[in-house]
């Protein structure tokens, strides 16, 4: 696979990306990875089962410990398996980041 690009009238220096790498810089682009925004996500999702657990433990019910219990440990499997499953992002944004890198060098 080539690294340049070598049509006609083009710039010689900008990386060949494909399909899929152009999709993923335009998702990465618009996406909101801020430190607040990631936070924020958690705790809704840790939020619930923990007060409903915190609920059981002051009436003293098992059962409700235990439900919210396996919630928590259920929203634990599920974030393993979506960065399980973004590792396919990881790679490809690498091989573009790898593609960016002599483009970067011969500018300077």
């Amino acid at each position: 696979m080539e690294a340049r690009s070598s049509e006609p009238g083009g710039d010689e220096n900008r990386p060949d990306f494909t399909t899929e790498e152009i999709r993923l810089i335009r998702l990465w682009s618009l996406s909101d990875m801020s430190a607040a925004r990631q936070v924020s996500a958690q705790v809704a999702y840790f939020a619930t089962p923990a007060v409903f657990g915190i609920y059981g433990l002051a009436t003293g019910s098992l059962v409700i410990v235990g439900v919210a219990f396996t919630c928590i440990l259920l929203l634990l499997v599920w974030g393993f398996v979506s960065t399980w499953r973004d590792q396919s992002n990881v790679v490809l944004m690498q091989s573009i980041c790898r593609k960016l890198l002599p483009a970067m060098d011969e500018q300077r």
